[in-house]
C-alpha cells in the first residue's frame, strides 16, 4: 500500500504539473503552438533514446532506491521550472527531468515482482492501475482549476511537492525475500551489452510477447493519429462549447478506471486477444463514431463514445502491464518493460504527425472515420485470429538456456 500510495502522490502531481506546463507556456507566455507540442515531445524523446539502457540498469541495480533517487531528483527539477522566465529554459529542463524519469517505468514494473506474490500480480496490477486512471481524472480537473483560479507555477510546485512525498513513502517501504532487491545471480555475472541482448532474446523468443507487442504497434500508431487531434475535431463539431474536451478527457478515464476495477476480482489474463483485440475495437467504436459527431451534434454522445473507448484503453492497459509482469522472468522484468516503453515513444511521435497530414489532406471528420474503421478491423481480427496470433509461449525455463548459450558464446 505504501507503493500504492507513491506511485498516486506521483501520478497527481504529474498531472497537475502537465495541466500547468500548458496554461504557462499558451496564457503566460504566449508561447506558439510549435513550441507547445515541444512538451509532448519533452516526454518522448528520452524514453526513445535511453527506455532501454533504463530497463537494463533497473535489472541490475537497487529498484527501490532508483525511484527514491529518481523522484527527489525530479522535485529539485520542478522546483526550479517554478522559477524559468521563458519557454526556451523550461524545455532543457523539462527534457532533463524526463530523461531521469525513463528508469522509474521499469524499476517500477520489476519492484512489483519483489514486493507481491506471484498470486497476487493481477490484483497488484488491477489496483495500482485504478489508482493511475483515478489521478488521470482528478489530477487534470484539480490542476487546471488551481492553475486557473491562483497560479499555473502552484500546480507545479505541487508537483514538486508530490515527488518528495512520493520518495519518503518509497524509503519506508520494506522488500521481503531477497537483499533489497539486488539484481539477480545471473544479471550480476554478465555485461551491460549482454544484459541488454538477453533482454530483446527474451522478446523475440516469447510468441506472446512477441505477438502482442507487434500488435500493439499498429493499434498504438493508430490510436496516437487521433489522440491529440481529439480536440480539433471538437472545435470544428462545438465550436462554441470548448469545455467538452476536458469532459471528454475525464469520461476516457473514467472508463479505463471502471474496466480495471472490474478486472480486481480476476487470477490471471489467459486470452490477451480478449483484452487486446477488445480494447481496439472498442477505441474504434469511440474514433469512427467521433467521425459522425457532425450528423447528430450530440454533446451526450460525444462523452457516451469517450466512455467506451476509456473501457477499450482500460483493457489494453491491463493486459499490457499484466504482460510484462508475468511473461519474462523476474530478474528481465525492466529490461522487458524499457524496451516496451521505448517502442511506444516512437509511436507517441510518428502517430501524431502521419495524424496530422492526414487530416491536413482529408479533413478532420473523413480522417477520424478512416482510422475508427482500422482500428475497429484490428481489434477484431486480434478476437478471431487470436489462436493464431497468440500462440503458446515458451516456457520461462528457456530463458536459463538463451542465458547460458550466449556466454558460452
Amino acid at each position: 500500500m505504501k507503493f500504492f500510495t507513491a506511485n498516486a502522490l506521483a501520478n497527481l502531481g504529474n498531472w497537475f504539473d502537465y495541466v500547468g506546463m500548458l496554461i504557462l507556456f499558451r496564457y503566460s507566455w504566449n508561447a506558439d503552438p510549435l513550441l507547445i507540442a515541444f512538451i509532448s515531445i519533452s516526454y518522448a524523446i528520452p524514453s526513445i533514446l535511453f527506455g532501454q539502457f533504463a530497463g537494463v540498469l533497473a535489472d541490475r541495480m537497487d529498484k527501490r532506491k532508483i525511484l527514491i533517487y529518481s523522484d527527489w531528483f525530479r522535485a529539485l527539477l520542478t522546483l526550479c521550472l517554478v522559477f524559468v522566465p521563458s519557454p526556451f529554459i523550461a524545455l532543457p529542463i523539462l527534457l532533463l527531468r524526463n530523461t531521469a524519469g525513463v528508469i522509474s517505468l521499469p524499476a517500477q514494473q520489476g519492484l512489483i515482482r519483489n514486493i507481491v506474490g506471484d498470486t497476487d500480480i493481477m490484483k497488484a496490477i488491477t489496483i495500482n492501475g485504478s489508482l493511475f486512471q483515478l489521478m488521470k481524472v482528478v489530477g487534470p480537473l484539480i490542476g487546471g482549476s488551481i492553475a486557473g483560479i491562483f497560479s499555473p507555477k502552484l500546480s507545479i510546485l505541487m508537483n514538486a511537492l508530490s515527488f518528495t512525498i512520493s520518495g519518503i513513502i518509497l524509503s519506508r517501504v520494506q522488500i521481503k525475500g531477497r537483499d533489497n532487491d539486488e539484481a539477480s545471480e545471473v544479471t550480476e555475472q554478465t555485461s551491460f551489452f549482454l544484459s541488454w541482448k538477453m533482454g530483446w532474446t527474451i522478446v523475440i523468443n516469447n510468441q506472446t510477447l512477441r505477438a502482442s507487442i507487434l500488435f500493439g504497434i499498429f493499434s498504438t500508431l493508430t490510436i496516437q493519429m487521433i489522440d491529440t487531434q481529439i480536440v480539433t475535431l471538437f472545435s470544428t463539431v462545438f465550436p462554441n462549447t470548448p469545455e467538452i474536451t476536458g469532459w471528454a478527457i475525464a469520461a476516457i478515464g473514467l472508463g479505463s478506471l471502471l474496466v480495471v476495477m472490474l478486472l480486481h476480482g480476476l487470477s490471471r489474463i489467459r486470452k490477451y486477444g480478449w483484452f487486446f483485440g477488445t480494447g481496439s475495437l472498442l477505441i474504434g467504436i469511440m474514433t469512427g463514431g467521433y467521425g459522425y459527431l457532425q450528423e447528430y451534434n450530440m454533446i451526450f454522445l460525444a462523452v457516451i463514445l469517450a466512455l467506451i473507448g476509456g473501457i477499450g484503453n482500460g483493457m489494453i492497459v491491463t493486459a499490457i502491464n499484466f504482460l510484462i509482469q508475468i511473461e519474462p522472468p523476474k530478474d528481465a522484468v525492466g529490461r522487458v518493460a524499457g524496451i516496451l516503453d521505448s517502442i511506444l515513444s516512437i509511436l507517441f511521435i510518428a502517430g501524431p504527425l502521419l495524424g496530422g497530414l492526414m487530416i491536413h489532406h482529408f479533413g478532420v471528420l473523413n480522417t477520424f472515420q478512416a482510422i475508427g474503421i482500422g482500428l475497429f478491423c484490428i481489434g477484431l481480427s486480434g478476437i478471431l485470429l487470436q489462436n493464431l496470433i497468440w500462440e503458446q509461449s515458451e516456457p520461462k525455463s528457456e530463458y536459463r538456456k538463451i542465458v547460458n548459450r550466449d556466454e558460452n558464446a
